[in-house]
């Protein structure tokens, strides 16, 4: 009998790369994946608790998978079981729940804890390969786990642990291995990437510039892009790998801000201040033309005045950011924001400070897919609207393109000129 195993993902794009991998491996007990709507035998919920709505999410889909199926077996895993095994443990619906430390041994957890829904023996070797990203055109590699950082409203290093980087040869390989299933786009990511190094390769690798230049010279991979960079971390070498790559590095950088404060960034526990942040993206965008830049931004934190907020505004309105991540603070349980600043700032003041940075987030987008208007992108497309089937593709510089109609999906990166644009997106012919 085969049997049915559906995944559902919440948080960041290191969940997303776990969620292939566990995937990856229960494909090999025959397990076939079946989308989100469709009732399965084994439900994997991947879980965030980066804030409270994360939490209220992942307990969605927990009752959710439960409905679809009420005979099914449903497995937590993550973040949300680090922070509260036993809350989770309590729920009604959860049969099992695995921490982020096993998500590695996953499958043989499930083997001693619910044999009945094994019925074969694995087949391939012991190793599983990573070389498909369900439903995407685009895949991500995890280069790092947890963090040495101790941000004041963070709870990732509680439940991700401390930094533990990948080798660099696991990671040309699976690069390898994905290149050879026909991917031209990998994106890179972990908690803190920023301090990636691989000091016991037999070449050893000293920084993410470093691993960046070892990846676009020993494999084929077409373009390369970078998830989020901690700021502190972005040296001049990194800009200078960038800048060199001629293309294969995506003209597109997450930075976390999170306040355009410097008191409140010192109440985050964030080192460095505004003048850095705001010389940094500079020298990113003078760099490479056409480089599109993005930054998270939390309001409300415990403490924020009307004039803090007013200069984080002025921050994102500087003409170096195009679009925001806006983010409103919530307390995350065990952190030095939760337990000891005590200067709580009103919901109702938290979400006009969210709609407002919102607001200012979508005319940056419109400006930056305007400034797009004459120009070829590259792009690869990723996802289909319900609403209208719309195929929608991304580009290098992470511009959200709509393609022509009648265009069929698929991994390949196209040229596109752009002949319109609106906040949404652009648009225009195939080049």
């Amino acid at each position: 009998m085969t049997r049915r195993v559906s995944f559902q993902t919440v948080g960041c794009r290191l969940n997303q790369y776990e969620t292939e991998r566990m995937a990856a491996d229960l494909h090999r007990y025959g397990f076939r994946r079946v989308g989100r709507g469709e009732p399965a035998d084994l439900y994997i919920i991947n879980t965030c608790t980066v804030t409270h709505r994360a939490d209220s999410d992942c307990r969605y889909l927990i009752r959710r998978a439960a409905r679809q199926n009420p005979d099914a077996r449903i497995v937590v895993a993550g973040c949300l079981v680090d922070k509260d095994a036993e809350a989770v443990e309590e729920m009604e619906q959860v049969h099992g729940v695995i921490r982020n430390r096993e998500k590695d041994s996953m499958t043989k957890l499930l083997v001693q804890r619910f044999p009945d829904l094994f019925s074969r023996e694995p087949h391939g070797s012991d190793t599983c390969r990573l070389a498909e990203f369900y439903d995407h055109n685009r895949a991500w590699i995890k280069v790092s786990n947890g963090c040495n950082q101790r941000c004041s409203y963070c709870i990732l290093p509680r439940v991700r642990g401390p930094l533990n980087n990948r080798p660099v040869d696991e990671v040309i390989n699976e690069i390898d291995d994905l290149v050879g299933h026909g991917y031209e786009e990998v994106v890179i990511t972990g908690i803190n990437m920023g301090m990636y190094k691989d000091r016991g390769a037999k070449a050893p690798v000293e920084s993410l510039a470093g691993l960046c230049r070892r990846i676009l010279e020993e494999t084929d991979l077409k373009r390369l892009r970078l998830s989020s960079v901690e700021p502190q971390t972005i040296r001049r070498e990194l800009i200078q790998t960038y800048a060199e790559a001629k293309g294969r590095i995506c003209r597109h950088w997450h930075i976390p801000l999170q306040s355009g404060s410097d008191r409140v960034l010192k109440l985050m526990r964030r080192p460095y201040d505004r003048d850095h942040f705001l010389k940094l993206l500079a020298e990113i965008k003078e760099s490479v033309p056409g480089t599109i830049i993005g930054v998270d931004v939390i309001v409300g934190f415990p403490g924020e005045t009307d004039e803090d907020f007013e200069q984080s505004r002025q921050v994102c309105q500087s003409g170096l950011i195009d679009y925001l991540h806006v983010f409103s603070y919530s307390d995350r349980p065990g952190t030095f924001a939760a337990e000891e600043l005590t200067e709580k700032i009103n919901p109702e003041v938290i979400k006009a400070r969210n709609t407002t940075l919102s607001r200012i987030s979508g005319s940056l987008r419109l400006k930056a897919n305007q400034r797009q208007i004459g120009q070829v992108l590259h792009v690869i497309c990723e996802h289909r609207t319900s609403t209208d089937n719309t195929l929608w593709a991304v580009s290098d510089n992470y511009i959200r393109a709509k393609m022509p109609e009648g265009y069929k999906s698929s991994r390949r990166i196209v040229d596109l000129k752009v002949t319109a644009a609106d906040q949404e997106g652009v648009s225009g012919e195939l080049n």
